[in-house]
């Protein structure tokens, strides 16, 4: 049977080795463990809730920074942190590909709108119209002031909820937009809409008023 060590025996250095070579998992673990709990509480004492939940399919760059928010958070006011703006731009879908080889794509973004909580929502192809036509988005004569529909009235995207209901205006195509374009998120012509969903309604207007305030038109 081994001797056990005489740690009271042992100069600072050697206990210092004893330990770190029999305890070494335990003090890792431990540590890990601190890290974890500090980071949670770090979390949750830093968190703010987000002021607009916006979602970007088919982005020209996926995994671009919500910073270019910046703008729209002086203009109205807001006290500019990026985290105030929660941004999901991953996901594409290519109209010429099988639902199968974006199954997971497909299946994040049903359950984020499912889920509810989103307010707007961009995006090209026919993912975004199949969203549009089976009512997803909300009536925006019920949100967007008459005199900016009337100016968008050419490139206003509308739905029956496959029938079911009188025509209404769900979404707007916009192209060559400046920030959009500045930021990375679209250069070209795009289509964007506030969910059904959503939980911000009137930071979703604000937005919509400052987007289409250089924007072009586009059917």
């Amino acid at each position: 049977m081994e001797k056990k060590p005489d740690f009271k025996a042992m100069s600072a250095k050697t206990k210092i080795s004893y330990i770190w070579d029999y305890y070494r998992w335990h003090i890792i673990a431990a540590i890990g463990a601190a890290a974890f709990i500090v980071s949670v509480i770090v979390h949750f004492v830093t968190y703010k809730e987000p002021i607009l939940n916006i979602i970007m399919i088919n982005c020209a760059n996926p995994y671009g920074a919500n910073s270019g928010f910046d703008a729209f958070l002086a203009e109205e006011g807001y006290e500019n942190d990026p985290s105030l703006i929660a941004l999901a731009s991953n996901l594409y879908f290519s109209d010429d590909s099988s639902p199968l080889s974006s199954m997971q794509a497909y299946q994040a973004l049903s359950a984020m709108i499912t889920a509810g909580g989103q307010d707007l929502f961009f995006g090209t192809g026919e993912i975004f119209n199949a969203y549009a036509d089976q009512g997803a988005f909300a009536d925006l004569s019920a949100l967007l002031p008459e005199e900016l529909l009337d100016t968008y009235a050419d490139s206003l995207i509308y739905s029956t909820d496959d029938g079911t209901t009188e025509a209404y205006p769900c979404a707007i195509e916009i192209s060559d937009n400046k920030w959009l374009s500045e930021n990375n998120y679209y250069y070209d012509t795009c289509r964007f809409g506030i969910l059904a969903g959503y939980a911000h309604p009137d930071t979703a207007v604000q937005f919509v008023e400052f987007l289409l305030a250089d924007s072009s038109a586009s059917r």
